[in-house]
């Protein structure tokens, strides 16, 4: 019950990240000068955490390694074979992060060897272009989707020691009641006990009275 309830949270969250992923087309500047790229808004994702995941991603799926390039801010996918993209001629990639958690960018640029991508100049590469970061943004939100779960059931891990420590505190509590009602009990029965030797020791103490002064009458005879 639990897990569904989670999950069915989680796809809610998955969802809302991939649905708010745009992507739009912007002149940018970067280190080979202003020049046309795509860029994709990803809300609510760290910009570590994207940069991490973006070099996984062209590494798992392109199979290119991604660097990022000297005395500039743009990481480099150099020489990345995507057919859809670039025909048989290998491109460079380049990625650049900015923003904050809330609003981060992704801005890529595809260096066709000459000319850098278009809608306008390359309307077919263009939309697989944009399928290649719409993919990307799927990943972004599974891999999202696996920390929130994470940190989900750590937080559910917390809450249920919290309740084994409460249901241990609460057995000892009852066996602190039955010691004591146990201990109130003998209690009970030594008072009771003391009462009948204290009347036992003072009928005693009365007839010792009578002992002295009989011995004392007798001294006094003499």
């Amino acid at each position: 019950m639990r897990k569904a309830i989670l999950l069915s949270f989680l796809f809610v969250f998955v969802t809302s990240i991939f649905a708010t992923a745009q992507i739009r087309e912007s002149q940018r500047k970067m280190n080979q000068g202003s020049n046309n790229a795509l860029v994709l808004s990803l809300p609510d994702v760290e910009e570590r955490f994207i940069k991490k995941l973006w070099q996984d991603y062209m590494d798992d799926f392109y199979d290119v390694k991604t660097k990022k390039v000297r005395k500039a801010k743009e990481y480099l996918s150099d020489n990345a074979e995507i057919i859809a993209i670039g025909g048989n001629t290998p491109i460079d990639i380049y990625a650049y992060f900015e923003g904050d958690q809330e609003d981060l960018e992704l801005t890529v640029w595809f260096d066709l060897g000459g000319a850098y991508l278009s809608s306008t100049d390359h309307p077919n590469r263009y939309k697989e272009a944009e399928k290649m970061l719409m993919r990307f943004a799927l990943e972004v939100a599974k891999e999202s989707t696996k920390v929130e779960l994470e940190d989900q059931e750590d937080l559910l891990k917390d809450l249920e020691k919290d309740l084994a420590k409460l249901k241990k505190d609460n057995n000892r509590y009852y066996k602190a009641i039955e010691n004591a009602k146990k201990k109130i009990a003998e209690a009970e029965e030594n008072i009771e006990q003391n009462e009948k030797d204290q009347l036992a020791t003072q009928t005693k103490i009365e007839g010792q009275l009578k002992a002295v002064e009989a011995v004392r009458k007798k001294l006094n005879d003499l």
